[in-house]
């Protein structure tokens, strides 16, 4: 399968379309086919779009708990909808984390659940993942004990995003039939596991407001010409 839609290269990429994708090879450590997509048709959203993903998903970029933690409800979430695109790329990166091929097995299927691999707040994490995926979380009392017993209120509240974002993530990417990239493309998300911080993404997302101010001027004044010229 061929994917749906296009996607912008970086040699084709302007104005706010190009700031997206140095903004995803600085803080997401490439720009994934999706963002691509994204840039291209609706930059806007895109722009956004990106900003989020680096909150909830990196480590210092805005989430305030463990990385490890959040990169589980990833992984588990993306291999629960069996969306082979987003289960590469949050394995990758989970890898980046220090997680390892044999926990990458066990989160396959139930071996997660008794693994030695994983403590209580691991399990509780994939688990509440999982239940979020399967939309049995708001009757599971099970998992919900689980989660308050091992976790603070905002620590629920980021691996719950970490879940509900990459569920939306596969849905897009499972409809748009996106292309994977090559595994040594995927790697270079290790260049963004740490040394970065919310003050520098912050100054970035800053360029977005000058750069799209002048893209709308141009855009209203080639439309107040062609409506002189019609």
């Amino acid at each position: 399968m061929s994917q749906r839609l296009p996607g912008v290269s970086h040699e084709d990429a302007t104005g706010t379309a190009k700031l997206i994708l140095e903004g995803s090879d600085r803080f997401l450590g490439r720009t994934a086919n999706l963002q691509r997509i994204l840039a291209k048709n609706s930059p806007y959203i895109a722009r956004w779009f990106g900003g989020l993903v680096a909150a909830v998903r990196q480590p210092d970029l805005g989430a305030s708990t463990d990385a490890r933690l959040r990169g589980l409800a990833c992984i588990k979430t993306s291999m629960a909808n069996a969306c082979t695109y987003c289960t590469a790329h949050t394995s990758t990166f989970g890898q980046g984390l220090g997680i390892t091929d044999e926990e990458l097995e066990a989160m396959m299927d139930d071996s997660y659940k008794t693994s030695p691999l994983f403590d209580d707040r691991d399990r509780a994490a994939i688990a509440w993942a999982e239940a979020m995926t399967n939309n049995t979380a708001a009757r599971d009392k099970q998992v919900w004990a689980a989660m308050k017993d091992n976790f603070t209120e905002t620590e629920i509240v980021e691996i719950s995003m970490a879940s509900a974002m990459f569920n939306m993530i596969n849905r897009l990417n499972d409809s748009f039939w996106t292309e994977l990239e090559t595994e040594e493309y995927n790697q270079k998300q290790w260049n963004a596991v740490k040394g970065l911080s919310v003050d520098e993404i912050e100054a970035f997302a800053g360029k977005f407001a000058a750069v799209g101010a002048a893209e709308r001027k141009a855009k209203g004044a080639e439309t107040a010409k062609s409506e002189v010229t019609a």
